[in-house]
């Protein structure tokens, strides 16, 4: 998915400049449109509702900052670009991503975008983990989750999911095949998405598939043998919730 962005600047050629090295070096970014001032700008976001913001600071009238200011909520992403060393030290306060000082050099504005395009794909990618369950599901058809990789997202129905682990920001999907995918995204991420599909969480670092779990061993706190082999166990603190959830769905 292309990266939507605008360029604001007060000077014509410096927009122009930018939008050419923007076209010829940063192929993932569309230049949706240009604005000389904030109050252009401010009608361009709502318009546009742009991922990235390409952003002058020292302009007549009101500066760039004015415009972060004038907006409640700024869901995109920031790159101020400046003739003044000072103005990145103040930007820092605003979260921008990135700066770029005036000369602009090919070199610095493509590692800005690049590291700017990590989050936005990131924010793309969790709403699509987000809306995908209810996106996907056919009243007669599988329901599938899609998770999402580096380079593609792969469509899976839930029944091939037998578990998911928590390793820290990531979260390691193991399927009923013994293959393994690791996304980066969490477990509450998970377990807020499929919740409502048979799978609990039985520890801090475990969320299960009941449709998986072969046996649940009551001592020493709780053990869950899935079908994979795989022996999972269970949190004290959620031993009780997790004993009443799992009678809905298997024998104790």
């Amino acid at each position: 998915m292309g990266i939507r962005s605008i360029i604001v600047d007060d000077e014509a050629n410096n927009r122009e400049n930018l939008q050419s090295l923007i076209l010829e070096y940063c192929r993932n970014v569309e230049v949706v449109g240009l604005a000389d001032s904030v109050d252009s700008a401010l009608n361009l976001i709502c318009t546009e509702k742009p991922d990235l913001v390409f952003l002058d600071i020292r302009m007549p009238g009101k500066d760039g900052f004015k415009l972060l200011e004038s907006i409640c909520n700024v869901n995109f992403e920031v790159i101020i670009v400046t003739a003044y060393s000072q103005y990145a030290i103040k930007a820092i306060r605003f979260c921008a991503v990135d700066y770029l000082l005036k000369p602009i050099y090919i070199v610095e504005l493509r590692n800005a975008v690049d590291r700017v395009s990590h989050r936005i794909n990131e924010k793309q990618e969790n709403e699509r983990l987000r809306q995908l369950i209810n996106y996907l599901h056919n009243g007669s058809g599988p329901r599938k989750i899609g998770l999402a990789s580096h380079h593609q997202v792969d469509f899976v129905e839930l029944s091939r999911i037998c578990r998911c682990e928590a390793d820290d920001n990531y979260t390691h999907v193991f399927f009923d095949n013994g293959d393994r995918n690791t996304i980066s995204k969490t477990l509450k991420e998970f377990e807020e998405l499929l919740s409502d599909h048979g799978f609990i969480r039985i520890h801090q670092s475990h969320l299960v598939n009941t449709s998986h779990i072969k046996s649940y061993r009551k001592s020493d706190g709780g053990m869950i043998t899935m079908n994979d082999g795989a022996r999972v166990p269970v949190s004290r603190a959620r031993k009780s919730e997790v004993l009443r959830l799992i009678k809905q769905y298997v024998s104790v």
